[in-house]
């Protein structure tokens, strides 16, 4: 039974009815707002556990989301979990919190930001703290142990960044077998012939979407693929993009485009072509991905593949404000479109 508060006011959620009835979130939704595709044994069930947890009553039917749940952000770190602020979540997952803030703000939700060592355990703790309804989990990297967990627990949550295979979840990412495509079809337009990606760390899954683009991309434009890839390692930053060009370099294989899988590599790789008198585009042409907003300073300003990060952000939030809102739990994954900026690195 939930606690009572001094006046005797309810703290029951709908977590709760979820927990002792055995079924999901949304199915709890589901009942509460009148939804008819409930099975009839599970609906009594579940208004059983709302009389006897004594649920507020002028919650039920009718109710909107915004008056009655929390919905929160996840981001890697490593430690314990802690609430933190947009400025301490930066470039892509910036973007997604702030459009899916918009439409949470539109409908009067509110919202947590938490980096976490993303751990059952921290999860679990955080989930139950916090009485949070609905997360968001951001990134390109992501526990399957947690993934599989809140699968089992029935909180509604989106991945947004990277998709989640092979696990059967919703996913909000960029198109980034689009993005490569568009990337070497402009460098075999203007004649490159030997192209190479700087990728980021294997285990990000953004990384493998890239890798598999870039050798879809050259078999469709009849180019060879010598395994040219070398990865970073300090994530996607230019220290890692600047190291991984080196590298690349001292194969000594002939190289006349690069792709980076991230403008912040791409700014250490135009370094590390400098000092090697490598000219750019003369003698090796560059591209970025992402096109953050100091991609276009950059000597010479990058070529990259951009798409709407914050779009992300929003289509995450509405999808998971209808799996609050009961409707369909079906899982799939929404791609948002790529594009090439063209500018004087190629």
């Amino acid at each position: 039974m939930s606690e009572q508060p001094v006046g005797g006011k309810s703290t029951t959620t709908i977590r709760d009815i979820a927990r002792v009835a055995n079924v999901s979130i949304s199915t709890v939704s589901r009942v509460l707002n009148g939804h008819p595709h409930v099975d009839e044994d599970t609906r009594q069930s579940v208004w059983k556990i709302v009389s006897e947890l004594d649920y507020p009553m002028s919650r039920v039917r009718g109710q909107t989301v915004r008056n009655t749940h929390t919905m929160a952000f996840l981001s890697n770190m490593v430690g314990d979990v802690q609430e933190t602020v947009d400025v301490n979540v930066s470039g892509i997952e910036l973007a997604i919190v702030n459009g899916a803030q918009s439409i949470f703000h539109q409908q009067q939700i509110s919202t947590h930001i938490f980096k976490s060592n993303i751990t059952v355990e921290n999860i679990d703790k955080l989930i139950r703290a916090n009485n949070i309804d609905g997360l968001i989990y951001l990134g390109g990297i992501y526990n399957r142990d947690v993934l599989r967990w809140m699968l089992d627990d029935g909180t509604p949550f989106i991945t947004a960044g990277a998709h989640a295979y092979p696990l059967n979840v919703t996913s909000v990412m960029a198109n980034y077998i689009q993005g490569m495509e568009f990337a070497v079809k402009h460098l075999a337009d203007l004649g490159h012939q030997r192209i190479c990606l700087v990728n980021g760390p294997y285990t990000t899954n953004t990384s493998q979407e890239k890798y598999q683009g870039l050798r879809l991309s050259l078999s469709m434009h009849n180019l060879p693929f010598d395994d040219y890839q070398v990865t970073g390692d300090n994530w996607f930053g230019s220290e890692g993009g600047y190291i991984a060009t080196l590298r690349l370099l001292a194969q000594s294989r002939p190289i006349d485009a690069i792709i980076y899988a991230d403008d912040g590599m791409a700014l250490g790789g135009l370094k590390a072509l400098r000092e090697a008198g490598r000219k750019v585009p003369d003698d090796v042409a560059v591209i970025g991905f992402h096109n953050y907003e100091y991609a276009k300073f950059a000597d010479p300003a990058l070529t990259t593949i951009g798409f709407d990060m914050q779009m992300m952000g929003r289509l995450a939030a509405q999808r998971l404000i209808a799996l609050m809102n009961g409707e369909r739990n079906d899982h799939y994954v929404m791609t948002v479109p790529t594009t090439l900026i063209v500018r004087d690195s190629t």
